[in-house]
């Protein structure tokens, strides 16, 4: 039996409330492979495999497209990826996706290239050194913060699936929510004294928030795409019942100072 890989969390997740997506159409909610797709381009070797995008409801994770890869039958793979956007060196860069793999019988993994405007550089900081597999049919989360090198310009991002044995039958991975954010825009916080946002992660449906003065808090939610879920007012707990597993962003704002958390929910 293959080793399943969990992906959780490379680095710490450092997304900040309404950060911009860098990535064009992370959701594949408008993508289209006849006509142009969107600035994602598709890569298919001789030897066959697919790229198309998924709206079975049991195939996706948020919204109502993903992309479906199908690796092909041998040697090779079928890469999908976004043509360079800017980035700016010294910047920190947080990259989420969600994953479903059902099958033992494909392997896939992201590339992520900072490059000159002409050539690739020699740091692999955005890239995972494991192939996610088989993942039991649930939807797994894959997080990594890089900072881009002093002379890099773009970012080269593509995801690459491959059959996983000779021999084997061509399996399918589905990819979702795909984001990648600049940290170093985020918001500048001010540090709220005593701040602990508790337990975490999140297991019975609310979480705890406490400070030193333990005054009212507004406290807003948002998921990995930046779309704000939750936007309440506590002195004690948040009811988050309604949100389903995954990780977000919790802003809270105190007598005008601001904090960020991650927060986990099971």
């Amino acid at each position: 039996m293959k080793k399943l890989y969990t992906v959780l969390s490379v680095f710490a997740i450092a997304l900040s409330a309404n950060a911009q997506n860098l990535v064009p159409n992370g959701g594949f909610e408008t993508w289209t492979v006849a006509t142009t797709p969107d600035s994602w381009t598709i890569t298919v070797p001789t030897n066959g495999g697919s790229a198309t995008r998924e709206t079975t409801a049991a195939n996706v994770h948020g919204g109502t497209s993903s992309l479906k890869v199908v690796a092909p039958a041998g040697t090779g793979n079928v890469r999908v990826g976004v043509t360079d956007f800017a980035v700016v060196a010294g910047h920190s860069y947080t990259l989420t996706y969600w994953y479903k793999d059902g099958s033992d019988n494909a392997k896939g993994r992201h590339w992520g290239a900072w490059r000159t405007s002409s050539a690739a550089i020699t740091d692999n900081s955005l890239q995972p050194d494991y192939y996610p597999n088989s993942t039991g049919g649930d939807w797994q989360l894959v997080t990594v913060t890089a900072t881009a090198p002093a002379t890099a310009t773009v970012l080269r991002f593509d995801f690459r699936v491959y059959q996983e044995a000779t021999g084997a039958d061509s399996g399918t991975i589905y990819y979702d929510d795909v984001m990648i954010v600049d940290n170093t825009l985020g918001v500048k916080e001010n540090n709220i004294a005593g701040l602990k946002v508790y337990p975490n992660p999140v297991t019975n449906g609310k979480f705890f928030i406490t400070s030193d003065t333990n005054v009212e808090k507004t406290v807003a939610i948002y998921d990995v795409l930046g779309k704000q879920v939750v936007n309440t007012t506590a002195t004690e707990f948040v009811n988050v019942s309604n949100l389903k597993g995954g990780v977000y962003i919790v802003k809270i704002t105190e007598e005008g100072k601001t904090a960020t958390r991650k927060l986990v929910i099971k």
